[in-house]
């Protein structure tokens, strides 16, 4: 295997970066769109953001119609804002619905396409484009370092990532203070999110990468042993911090360092579970992570045993899993999250049709088998 190490993104990390987004920001562009939830102006971190730029001499218009699971044509909308009033920066304000979607509406603002066509025919945008920042306030997507933004077509229930070069961040700016103001559920969602990040991909391989295993190994032991502390007390800043650095390191080209293969099928199965009932996506994950891992129990038995002695110095990495799920109080059924049974073969219909990947799991994955980790996760 060829291994690709592109991070073109400039991350400036720790607790009050958020003071540096009007310098950032004054480099990158004069007019910025900032995209965020409605939730974000409660907590006054929207009007402190709106004045760090103004007294950089960015002008700034503010599109906060984003909903958990962004929808396509939320994002089309924001497009059209963003289009209008010819923005050179687009800057994401929130956790992975915020920054998925100001990628997105980066792509469709510079044509006359919606972004659900970007979704279906994977169209390569050589124009250019605003630049982004990206500013989370919550560990857990690490969408911050990537080019692939999620999103669903409500219509059709479906829910995809849309990869384009184009969606680059040119700069990330985490700020663990941010997320003192997360609650305890999606904290703990936001954290069984980074552990999936990691664990899914460190079960796929056969053989041992000694050199990424190691680091998918570490960034799960902080993730294990920092999650529980964030949730006891929410303003324990070091929890967060770690947290954030976890975030961040789990969804970056540092994590395909030292080889890596497979995908990350069980987020494939959620978006697919998230894009039908709207359920929050750590939740989701936290409902089928353990059906899922036994499902490869059958041809991953070794790197499941290696999960429980390195991360958990446990014997059994499914039962490992599950009580740490426990502890954080994340150990859900599907039921928990209002999804039905009969809906099992549908839910796998779908996972089929926009999970590109599926293919790169190690035992098959079809409609049958994914049908049979929802029912198992019911």
């Amino acid at each position: 295997m060829i291994t690709t190490f592109h991070l073109p993104t400039r991350i400036l990390f720790g607790t009050g970066s958020i003071d540096r987004l009007g310098e950032e920001a004054g480099i990158l562009g004069q007019k910025a769109l900032i995209v965020t939830y409605p939730d974000i102006e409660r907590i006054g971190l929207l009007d402190k953001v709106q004045k760090i730029l103004r007294e950089s001499g960015v002008e700034c218009f503010v599109f906060d119609e984003v909903e958990p699971n962004p929808r396509s044509t939320t994002v089309d909308r924001g497009a059209r804002i963003a289009a209008n009033e010819k923005v050179d920066l687009v800057i994401g304000l929130g956790g992975g619905s915020a920054m998925d979607t100001a990628k997105a509406i980066t792509l469709a603002s510079v044509g006359n396409k919606p972004i659900w066509y970007y979704a279906e025919n994977r169209v390569t945008v050589t124009c250019n484009v605003p630049s982004i920042i990206q500013v989370p306030t919550i560990a857990g997507t690490g969408s911050e370092v990537n080019a692939g933004a999620v999103i669903t077509n409500w219509e059709t229930h479906q829910k995809t990532s849309i990869p384009n070069r184009c969606m680059w961040a040119k700069a990330a700016i985490i700020d663990p203070e941010l997320t003192l103001t997360v609650p305890v559920r999606l904290t703990a969602a936001g954290g069984v999110d980074i552990f999936s990040h990691l664990v899914e991909n460190y079960l796929m391989p056969e053989e041992p990468l000694p050199v990424n295993d190691a680091i998918r190994e570490a960034v799960m032991k902080v993730v294990v042993e920092y999650l529980p502390r964030s949730l006891a007390r929410l303003d324990d800043i070091e929890a967060r911090t770690q947290l954030s650095w976890a975030s961040t390191i789990a969804m970056s080209q540092i994590i395909r360092l030292g080889g890596t293969v497979g995908s990350m099928t069980c987020h494939g199965i959620e978006h697919a579970i998230s894009g039908y009932y709207d359920v929050t996506h750590g939740e989701g994950l936290a409902a089928l992570l353990p059906a899922w891992m036994k499902h490869i129990v059958p041809v991953r038995k070794e790197r499941l045993d290696l999960l429980a002695r390195n991360v958990f110095e446990k014997a059994d990495g499914i039962k490992a899993t599950e009580e740490w799920l426990d502890k954080i109080g994340m150990r859900l059924r599907l039921r928990d999250l209002g999804c039905e049974l009969e809906r099992a073969e549908e839910i796998a219909d779908l996972t089929v049709k926009t999970f590109r990947n599926l293919r790169l799991h190690p035992r098959t994955l079809d409609v049958k088998a994914i049908a049979q980790i929802y029912r198992e996760s019911f």
